[in-house]
């Protein structure tokens, strides 16, 4: 199986059209057919990772090191979200205070 072989088949395990895809990634609907038909079988490493990434399979699946007796398998359903769930943490530096007015100050 080739490489936009595999693309089209998880797309379609997961439900989704060339156009949602596209949109994941950015790209457009016209280069996700490209890649899918064999018509641009060559990616960049980039867009071979944030590929991956939107299909829930690794990049070594795609590009056919993969063993070829396992397929990944169909993605898990999401758990519920708990009620009073923390908020995930913000990554990078914290920002400063907003300065408060003089004329606020108690």
């Amino acid at each position: 199986m080739n490489f936009g072989t595999k693309i089209r088949q998880r797309r379609d395990q997961l439900g989704l059209s060339q156009q949602d895809l596209a949109r994941l990634l950015g790209m457009t609907q016209s280069r996700i057919s490209e890649i899918e038909s064999g018509a641009r079988p060559h990616v960049n490493l980039t867009n071979l990772r944030n590929l991956a990434r939107a299909l829930g399979v690794s990049a070594d699946y795609l590009i056919g090191t993969w063993e070829e007796g396992e397929a990944p398998a169909p993605p898990p359903a999401a758990p519920p979200a708990a009620e009073g769930a923390a908020q995930p943490r913000r990554r990078g530096r914290p920002r400063k205070a907003a300065p408060v007015p003089a004329g606020a100050r108690g």
